[in-house]
């Protein structure tokens, strides 16, 4: 990656050396009958680590934007979404990073906030407050009292299901958690595998922690366990486990989840009816309606979303917010910032909704330019008092990955979960320690 930048980095100095010295000659030779030479234009690099279809989709954006900018080109550039997490750090600290960046909003983007430049003030001048709901921009571009990310998507955590699966075996979305182990019962008494899990990667397994979680105990105690505030070991957190194992214990997963991908393992068995649902980001609307799958929203696949448990607490709503970010050390600075304000608008912002199946951050989006399940997904989140970012983007980055860690262990020894969240609930109360005393 560094190689890669030094190499950009140069190509764009020798490029603007040799068109210097061809408009110089130009001025002190004039010559009336040849045509003047085209300003050589800067490259403003994205790095990126949004999969296909939504990688096509930024691709055409970015050409829109290279169409209309006479002095700037877009160039996206993708990276594998693991390779990403670790390489946004090491190119920061290198000195080299590109001169935008996608990522998601919150903990991550606070970690990384004091290598980020301010963009309060083409926030202001280009008026953005008017594209972006105020809760949004609080909870998804602020940090200390700055803006830093411009907010691309916002997406929702639900249960996907294969609507032929379930009306062959006259089961309907459930709303209760009694009905969702009772249909999970009846499906597994019919040889489908109720829930498939891909948790390879391990990030997918999160959603369960986080939902088990937010429909049993309060959104702050949800707020307080991601800021350290209270430990694993409380008893709200032990009773997630049980829950989950207990569902682990009638055979609602699939076996060995640790060993299947989230796409090409998990929704898989989703679309060839070997399972009946899984567990995931509105993402899924692009992967099962794509070129390859073709699935129909609303008539070959559906969503509901995560059943109630406890009737008194009010719903949360979940998901990550993509957005993009500018870092200080950027070569091109002044196109990034360009390209950022061109990312808000609304036909940009349209376009990557249309191929990730997220919604678009920008309020001035019609609510008619959604499919139907896009709406009926802005109404969940909308009726929810509270959206929350998923885990890994909801507590610092150290204590993330040990959380991802226990999650995945627990999945393959869901009888070790009392010693397991015991490890857990020493190691990020050392994590948040340590944490409160760097600061």
């Amino acid at each position: 990656m560094n190689r890669w930048r030094r190499g950009l980095g140069k190509a764009l100095a020798w490029s603007g050396w040799v068109a210097g010295l061809a408009l110089g000659a130009v001025a002190c030779n004039p010559a009336p009958s040849t045509p003047a030479t085209a300003p050589v234009k800067k490259t403003v690099t994205l790095l990126h680590y949004f999969s296909a279809p939504i990688s096509g989709i930024l691709d055409e954006v970015a050409r829109g934007f290279s169409a209309q900018n006479t002095a700037h080109d877009l160039k996206p550039v993708l990276l594998d979404h693991e390779a990403f997490k670790t390489s946004i750090g090491a190119t920061l600290a290198s000195g080299n990073p590109p001169d935008l960046y996608t990522y998601w909003a919150g903990a991550r983007t606070a970690a990384i906030a004091n290598d980020l430049l301010p963009i309060d003030g083409i926030w202001q001048q280009a008026n953005l407050d008017a594209r972006f709901a105020p809760s949004l921009v609080r909870a998804a571009s602020e940090h200390g009292g700055k803006k830093y990310l411009i907010p691309l998507t916002q997406h929702y955590v639900a249960f996907f299901y294969n609507k032929q699966v379930f009306a062959a075996h006259g089961v309907q979305p459930p709303t209760t958690w009694a009905a969702f182990v009772a249909v999970c019962e009846q499906l597994k008494r019919a040889g489908v595998t109720p829930i498939a899990l891909g948790a390879k990667d391990k990030w997918p397994a999160q959603f369960w922690f986080d939902l088990l979680l937010l429909r049993t105990a309060p959104f702050e105690f949800r707020q307080q366990l991601m800021a350290g505030q209270v430990g694993y070991g409380d008893a709200r957190v032990r009773a997630v486990f049980d829950r989950w194992a207990m569902l682990l214990d009638k055979g609602c997963f699939n076996p060995a989840p640790n060993d299947q991908s989230w796409d090409t393992g998990a929704n898989e068995m989703v679309f060839s009816g070997q399972a009946a649902m899984t567990l995931m980001g509105s993402w899924n609307i692009g992967y099962f309606s794509d070129a390859e799958h073709q699935w129909v929203p609303g008539q070959d696949f559906d969503f509901f979303p995560f059943p109630r448990i406890d009737e008194h607490l009010p719903p949360v709503a979940l998901g990550p917010i993509d957005g993009v970010v500018l870092p200080k050390q950027a070569l091109n600075a002044e196109g990034a910032q360009q390209a950022l304000v061109f990312l808000a608008d609304v036909a940009a912002q349209q376009a990557i909704s249309r191929g990730s199946g997220a919604l678009a951050a920008n309020t001035q989006v019609p609510r008619g330019f959604y499919s139907g399940i896009q709406q009926r997904m802005l109404a969940e989140i909308e009726r929810s008092p509270h959206f929350a970012f998923n885990y890994d983007l909801a507590t610092p980055p150290a204590v993330a990955a040990l959380g991802l860690d226990a999650f995945s262990e627990f999945l393959a020894f869901p009888q070790s979960r009392r010693r397991i969240v015991d490890q857990l609930a020493a190691d990020a109360a050392l994590r948040f320690a340590e944490s409160a005393g760097e600061r």
